[in-house]
């Protein structure tokens, strides 16, 4: 009994699941950022001291603010990434399965979060963008070897 799979369909999920991920942990974030204290450090006394100090390239560049600003435009970035390929998996799935560069740069960009979050972050930044990029990677195999068997 020869089971039928159909890869496209595949393919598909897995940049769909792949991107409803990021996008969600892109809202997270900047929910973290703007309406909870998550991110903010836990001794109450470095958080006065970041609000005073500033970054030796300008004198107006607050740390605190700097920190606020770097999480916001971070969140947003996810957001865009997640929501693009999202858009592209459901609505144009053809145009992300021909030959262009939107899913490899995607799965580039997910490598490097996921180093990022490795070197200087927390395991579970790094575990919540190592899972999308396990699924783009999946589809895009997928859409490859299908690419080279027709």
């Amino acid at each position: 009994m020869e089971i039928s799979i159909n890869k496209n369909l595949l393919a598909r999920i897995c940049l769909i699941l792949a991107s409803a991920i990021l996008l969600f942990f892109g809202i997270l974030h900047l929910h973290g950022t703007f309406f909870s204290t998550d991110l903010y450090p836990s001794d109450l006394g470095l958080i006065e001291k970041l609000k005073t100090a500033t970054i030796q390239m300008d004198e107006s560049g607050i740390i605190w603010k700097l920190w606020i600003g770097f999480n916001a435009m971070f969140s947003v970035g996810l957001v865009f990434i997640g929501s693009v390929n999202l858009y592209l998996s459901t609505k144009h799935f053809e145009f992300i399965r021909g030959k262009n560069p939107i899913l490899t740069l995607t799965i580039c960009s997910n490598i490097f979060f996921v180093w990022i979050g490795n070197r200087y972050m927390i395991s579970d930044f790094a575990i919540s963008m190592a899972i999308p990029l396990i699924f783009f990677t999946i589809g895009y195999v997928i859409i490859q070897l299908k690419r080279l068997t027709t």
